[in-house]
């Protein structure tokens, strides 16, 4: 056995070996990837080609290339020695002693391979061999990728695949263990999971069957389990593996990114259009052990998921999820058809150039809430902020964190903080704003504008005296700011009607949602509720006044400001030289006006 394992060695290089689960980059006289066997930001895992070991300095696991295999698919020794010895084409000697039944890895392994090769031939001889080619011909889907995939069919019949296995000299125990069988309701016997389907094995990174995804035959009924898969088993779990890993690893590390597509079909169609670095979630959520699985071979991923509202939801939460373990993550769009087969069997190059339009996560998003909420209105700047925080507070990086939060601000007009206020009350597992956590003073400005929240809380001083909104009024003429805000002329000329009253103003002002707008101003401005129980004297609210008419004044000019520097860069990209020339010109002088 010695000589075996030896003679094993020598054969296989194990930066091949390992190079299958993890993307390896040369480093000098090593190679280095992130470690398979714990989550790392930066690679720590290191393989030495020349003493064929391996080593991570992060989780401290190391050895050769036999116990690597051993570890990554939790194996025994001689498991792993005979997947080796095929890989090298080595010849092992006959192992003393009997073979472990029941939950014998290597039988349940065995007992699926002969299981797919059973539905193999009953596609391409049996009785699937015209309705069920028929229907994957009409899908595009040539014979080529038939075989590649391994497609097959159960036929109808309720002990096909019992009788099948069990002539074979599997035992009851053991075919139940593959997940092929159900138990009877009155536990007296099985019955057959798969009949009358199209059958799609799940193979684990090494190309071994693990499981099925098995489809509803062409004109059965399709409203109930389209698809229905393997259980959880020995061999199969559904949260660590991805349909067409195995065929699509070598590409996906050339290529440096993977397609995540949402069904088998899609991946067999993309992989046929030329898209080999491939794979799918199977219908089911994406998890954090398939994300680390596809970090090993890169750390960029494409979504194309369908085009329906439950897609495109799906998709919303995989990148979250990519986000959240530092994966760049794209989002890819179709235009016309609702998913990559879809669109595959119309015309593949309109797949491949999706894929080659395809939009950073963040960005999608940020345009998507864009076009979705009117950034002019304090409901539409908040509603875009709510969106676009609800992705930013999965961000791993700080960097990245920022660098939305000064968008969302400079997009909305708001200052950063206020941005920054509102993520924090975001939550991060099901990044939904909360409004219950929200800061008074957010639920108050609702997204203002600070030149907005300085206007009302001037408008509530003016209001809280008759004999300052008497001396506002009577300046009104040589005031920079009266009759540029129809709020502030209208409380002005009004008040002046009302003889200062507000109650009287109220009175003979007719429209509700003025009057309830005003109402609010004045009952919550910052400086006569700030702490609930304040009283102030005329000279107070003289100050506070006049106070918030300058800051009022000098916000104006900076938003103002901002608006021209907003110009100038569009001016820039447009090369529209004249244009730019004024807008330099009045940046400067009200640059040296807000001095």
């Amino acid at each position: 056995m010695n000589n075996n394992v030896e003679e094993i060695k020598g054969r296989l290089n194990i930066v091949d070996i390992v190079g299958e689960y993890v993307r390896l980059t040369k480093a000098g006289s090593h190679w280095k990837g992130l470690c398979p066997f714990h989550s790392e930001k930066s690679p720590s895992f290191m393989v030495n080609e020349e003493k064929q070991i391996y080593h991570c300095f992060g989780c401290a696991k190391g050895g050769d290339v036999f116990s690597f295999v051993q570890e990554i698919e939790s194996m025994e020794f001689r498991e792993v020695l005979k997947i080796l010895a095929e890989k090298a084409g080595v010849q092992l000697e006959e192992f003393k002693g009997g073979q472990q039944a029941g939950d014998n890895k290597k039988r349940i392994l065995d007992a699926l391979e002969l299981a797919t090769k059973f539905y193999e031939t009953q596609l391409v001889k049996g009785p699937g061999k015209e309705k069920i080619m028929d229907y994957l011909h009409g899908r595009a889907i040539n014979d080529e990728n038939i075989q590649k995939f391994r497609l097959g069919y159960a036929p109808a019949g309720w002990d096909n695949m019992l009788k099948f296995l069990s002539q074979r000299g599997y035992s009851l125990d053991e075919i139940e263990k593959t997940g092929l069988l159900v138990k009877k309701e009155n536990g007296a016997g099985y019955y057959d999971r798969f009949r009358d389907r199209i059958m799609f094995p799940v193979m684990d990174i090494m190309g071994k069957v693990v499981g099925y995804s098995a489809r509803v035959a062409p004109g059965q009924d399709e409203s109930q389990a389209k698809y229905i898969n393997t259980p959880e088993s020995l061999v199969y779990h559904k949260s660590k593996v991805l349909y067409g890993l195995s065929l699509a690893k070598n590409e996906i590390k050339q290529k440096n990114y993977v397609l995540l597509v949402e069904g088998n079909l899609d991946v067999i169609a993309s992989s046929q259009a030329g898209l080999g670095n491939v794979v799918a979630v199977s219908g089911t959520a994406l998890t954090p052990d398939q994300v680390i699985m596809l970090k090993r071979y890169s750390e960029n991923i494409a979504m194309l998921f369908d085009m329906d509202s439950a897609g495109q939801l799906a998709a919303q939460k995989s990148a979250d999820l990519c986000l959240q373990k530092g994966v760049n993550v794209k989002i890819v769009t179709l235009a016309d058809g609702k998913d990559a087969a879809d669109v595959a069997q119309k015309n593949p190059e309109l797949l491949l150039d999706a894929v080659r339009k395809s939009t950073p996560a963040m960005e999608y998003f940020f345009e998507q809430a864009l076009k979705k909420h009117d950034r002019n209105s304090a409901e539409g700047k908040r509603n875009i902020a709510k969106d676009v925080l609800a992705h930013v507070v999965h961000i791993e990086s700080q960097i990245e964190k920022s660098h939305w939060i000064k968008k969302i601000a400079h997009e909305v007009d708001v200052e950063e903080k206020v941005v920054n206020d509102v993520l924090k009350t975001v939550d991060s597992n099901s990044g939904k704003l909360t409004e219950e956590n929200l800061p008074m003073a957010e639920k108050s400005s609702n997204f203002q504008k600070r030149s907005d929240i300085l206007r009302d809380s001037m408008l509530g001083a003016i209001m809280r005296s008759a004999k300052v909104w008497e001396e506002i009024f009577d300046k009104e003429n040589e005031s920079e700011w009266v009759g540029r805000e129809a709020l502030i002329s209208s409380v002005l000329r009004k008040g002046k009607e009302a003889n200062f009253s507000f109650d009287q103003m109220l009175a003979n002002i007719g429209d509700n949602a003025t009057i309830e707008r005003l109402r609010k101003i004045y009952f919550n401005t910052e400086f006569g509720f700030n702490d609930g129980i304040s009283e102030y004297d005329e000279n107070d609210v003289r100050q506070m006044a006049q106070g918030y008419i300058g800051q009022y004044i000098k916000e104006l000019q900076k938003e103002r400001l901002h608006s021209i520097i907003k110009e100038i860069e569009k001016a820039e990209r447009s090369g529209d030289k004249e244009v730019l020339k004024k807008l330099m010109g009045q940046l400067t002088e009200l640059s040296q006006a807000i001095k």
